[in-house]
């Protein structure tokens, strides 16, 4: 196994086609297929891709040595920082970010670091934060601002810092039809008849607003399954159902004049913000010290 092998697994590990990691790597596809395969030998009889789909797919023993090869990678970084006699950080920094993190909390910092490291790449990639937890785990990211509810948990050796708590609205719209409840407080179970307009599985939101309705008894009935919150409150305020949203949305939305925020005693979820890192950052753990000492700094302007 030698260096230019184990760059070529990630690239198709990356890419996903052998194809695409010729042209990543600047090689004819023949000569990337050599590399994998070498790759592959070096490692033994132990079956790191599943070739019998299409394309073909990392096996759960090929996730893992994907995970050791990104250390690898990162050594040889820093190794070859310090034949340079530099200490800044460069290279890729893969980071994650979850969907409710929007542009005016993210773009201060994410510009600052481009300022403050400009040989460090950033790669940013959006998804759920149960997949953002796996993906910092597998060493597949290297650091990622979420948003956990009280259901997601962290593995035991991965870092995070909280940077700040997101508080979540029940949004209706402003002529919803409650039921009388004179001096009593409102519960979820006086919402029981109207439906949800909510983010599609995965979102952390979604699986609080079922929960909490597990708890109180009563049906969650999605009515609508939204990506983007301007089009979710929108269809709130027009009377298609309920929404979780954070409280900070909902009073810059363009609608808020046709929206009423429900103050309900059992369901007032916070959400936390936090920092992940991986295991092994290398030289880029300075890089992503100074992100998050940035976000933390702009999200005081947003969050509690």
């Amino acid at each position: 196994m030698n260096l230019a092998d184990l760059k070529a697994f990630v690239a198709l590990a990356e890419t996903g086609s052998i194809g695409r990691a010729a042209l990543r790597l600047g090689l004819t596809q023949p000569a990337t297929t050599r590399r994998v395969q070498n790759f592959e030998a070096g490692m033994g009889a132990t079956a790191l891709l599943d070739r019998s789909t299409k394309p073909a797919t990392l096996t759960p023993a090929g996730r893992q040595v994907l995970a050791h090869c990104y250390r690898v990678l990162k050594s040889v970084t820093d190794l070859q920082a310090c034949a340079r006699g530099s200490a800044e950080p460069s290279g890729d920094l893969r980071i994650g970010v979850s969907p409710g993190l929007t542009q005016s909390v993210l773009s201060a910092p994410f510009d600052e670091l481009r300022r403050r490291y400009p040989d460090v790449r950033m790669r940013l990639t959006s998804q759920w934060t149960t997949a953002l937890i796996g993906a910092v785990d597998r060493c597949e990211l290297d650091c990622a601002a979420a948003l956990l509810t009280d259901h997601h948990s962290l593995p035991s050796d991965m870092a995070g810092t909280q940077i700040g708590v997101e508080r979540l609205g029940v949004v209706g719209a402003c002529n919803i039809e409650l039921p009388t409840i004179g001096r009593r407080e409102m519960c979820l179970t006086h919402l029981s008849g109207h439906g949800w307009v909510l983010n599609p599985v995965g979102c952390g939101y979604r699986e609080a607003s079922i929960r909490a309705c597990d708890r109180a008894q009563i049906t969650c009935r999605i009515v609508a399954d939204v990506l983007g919150y301007d089009l979710q409150l929108s269809l709130v305020a027009r009377g298609a159902g309920l929404g979780l949203v954070p409280r900070r949305l909902i009073d810059k939305s363009a609608v808020r004049q046709r929206l009423r925020v429900l103050t309900v005693a059992d369901f007032a979820p916070e959400v936390r913000v936090m920092m992940l890192r991986a295991t092994v950052l290398g030289s880029l753990g300075v890089a992503v010290d100074y992100l998050q000492a940035r976000l933390a700094t702009t999200s005081r302007k947003f969050f509690a």
